[in-house]
C-alpha cells in the first residue's frame, strides 16, 4: 500500500512538471498511470484537456471534442466520475461538429455533477432554467443554481444574477451582483481568469 501511495505522489509531481513545461502528451500518459493506481478524476482530466486544448508558450495542444467525449464516457463507465459528467454535460449543452446538441442529455449529466458538489454545473443549469431550455422555465431555480456557482468560485454567475435582477427592476441588487463579480474575479489566480470553462457563456 505504501509503495502505491508513493507512486501516486511521484506521478502527481511529474504531472505538475509536465504541465509547467507544456508537455501535454506526457501529462496524459501520467494521468493514465494515475488512473491505474486508482486516482479518481485522472481519466476525466484527460477529457478536459481534449475539451479545452492547451497553449503554453511555443507548445500547442489542439482541442478534440470527439476524444474528450470518449475519455469522459470512459470515466463515467469506470467510476461514474462527477467531473466527467460535468464535461460531457458541457459538450452536450453546446454541441460539436460530430455530437448533436442535446439539452436533455446535457441536463442529466449536469444534474449529476451539481448534486456531487461541482458548482460550475450551476451556470449551465441556471441558464437552462432561466430561458426554459430543455426544462420548464423556473426563475427561482435559476437563481438558486447561479448562487451555487457564484459562491463556488465562478464569478460569471454573478453577472447572470445581475441580469436577472435588472430585468425585474431590482437595480440595487443589480449593482451588488456586479460588484461581487468584480471582487471575486480579482481574487482568482491570474492563470485562471481566462480559463475557457470558467468564462465561456452558455449559449
Amino acid at each position: 500500500m505504501k509503495k502505491e501511495i508513493d507512486d501516486i505522489d511521484g506521478l502527481i509531481l511529474q504531472a505538475e512538471d509536465a504541465l509547467q513545461a507544456g508537455d501535454i502528451a506526457r501529462l496524459i500518459v501520467l494521468y493514465e498511470r494515475m488512473a491505474l493506481h486508482g486516482a479518481v478524476g485522472a481519466v476525466a482530466r484527460i477529457g478536459e484537456l481534449y475539451e479545452t486544448g492547451y497553449r503554453h508558450r511555443s507548445h500547442t495542444f489542439e482541442k478534440n471534442l470527439d476524444q474528450a467525449v470518449e475519455w469522459y464516457q470512459k470515466a463515467i463507465l469506470e467510476n461514474n466520475d462527477p467531473l466527467a459528467h460535468l464535461g460531457l454535460g458541457r459538450i452536450y449543452y453546446e454541441g460539436s461538429e460530430t455530437l448533436r446538441k442535446d439539452m436533455v442529455k446535457a441536463g442529466e449529466h449536469l444534474r449529476i455533477a451539481y448534486e456531487n458538489k461541482l458548482p460550475q454545473a450551476g451556470i449551465y443549469l441556471g441558464a437552462m432554467s432561466m430561458f426554459g431550455t430543455g426544462v420548464v422555465k423556473n426563475v427561482a431555480d435559476a437563481e438558486k443554481f447561479f448562487l451555487t456557482a457564484a459562491t463556488g468560485g465562478f464569478p460569471i454567475a454573478y453577472r447572470y444574477l445581475a441580469n436577472m435582477a435588472a430585468s425585474s427592476g431590482r437595480f440595487i441588487r443589480t449593482i451588488e451582483m456586479l460588484i461581487k463579480e468584480f471582487i471575486y474575479t480579482l481574487k482568482l489566480k491570474i492563470q485562471d481568469r481566462d480559463h475557457p470553462n470558467l468564462w465561456s457563456l452558455p449559449k
